[in-house]
């Protein structure tokens, strides 16, 4: 469509050389080459993807890199993807005294880390699989609000969590994040966009948006639904 905003794509220098980040731009992604300190690639701004051959996956999980590195990414990142490159289970025939241990790496990933896992067979389907990743719709994006199940009542960190996460842009470690710089609801409610702004993952067109929120008037039923997508709309045009 005509003036519409690319796709934007963080990509390390490093993977300059595996071609991949020219085959994301021949499919209409705007790709930022940088030096990253976690992570291949990086959609703005909270989801990250690690990219892996079949022989470095299972190279990391026996020299220690792999559960280490899972945990930064799903510190620093609200969506942790492991994009691994190859057939793992053709790869393992050759090292059959590993497979129950890879296996159980591949379980832990998920279960232990929240990581997702991709699969693909070239570095072509590997540029795909990211560009539908860049371009999904999701809350953060301008997508629909997702409404979160309601913690129990007994539980006030639930709660404090639960109602951050109601706002644009805020996902669960924005969410600690927050409640770790101001310590309660109260003075987050009070903090100035500068302040909002501090918080890592928020940044100052996000804290402005959660600012103008916080101070908007109440309005009717059937007057608020222009005021709310003007927010998402907003958010949507500060990821280019």
């Amino acid at each position: 469509m005509s003036g519409e905003r690319k796709a934007r794509v963080y990509a390390d220098v490093r993977e300059e050389a595996s071609g991949l980040p020219s085959l994301l731009e021949q499919l209409g992604v705007l790709v930022v080459r940088k030096h990253l300190s976690e992570g291949d690639y990086v959609i703005p701004e909270d989801t990250v993807i690690e990219r892996k051959s079949v022989s470095d996956f299972v190279s990391s999980l026996f020299d220690g890199r792999l559960f280490d590195q899972a945990s930064r990414l799903t510190r620093d990142y609200e969506e942790v993807y492991y994009l691994i490159e190859g057939d793992l289970f053709k790869e393992l025939k050759a090292w059959p005294s590993r497979r129950k241990q890879v296996i159980g790496a591949l379980v832990a990933l998920v279960s232990d880390y929240d990581v997702k896992l991709l699969w693909s067979p070239s570095r072509k389907e590997s540029a795909e699989l990211i560009a539908a990743l860049a371009t999904r719709p999701s809350t953060s994006r301008g997508g629909p609000v997702v409404i979160n199940k309601k913690p129990r009542l007994g539980s006030i960190r639930e709660w404090q969590l639960y109602i951050l996460q109601a706002f644009p842009g805020v996902g669960a470690k924005t969410a600690e994040r927050i409640l770790q710089r101001f310590g309660s609801l109260e003075a987050f409610f009070n903090a100035s966009v500068a302040e909002l702004a501090s918080v890592e993952g928020l940044g100052e067109a996000k804290a402005a948006k959660i600012k103008e929120l916080i101070k908007a008037p109440y309005t009717k039923r059937d007057e608020s639904k222009p005021t709310l997508e003007k927010f998402y709309k907003a958010d949507e045009g500060s990821q280019g």
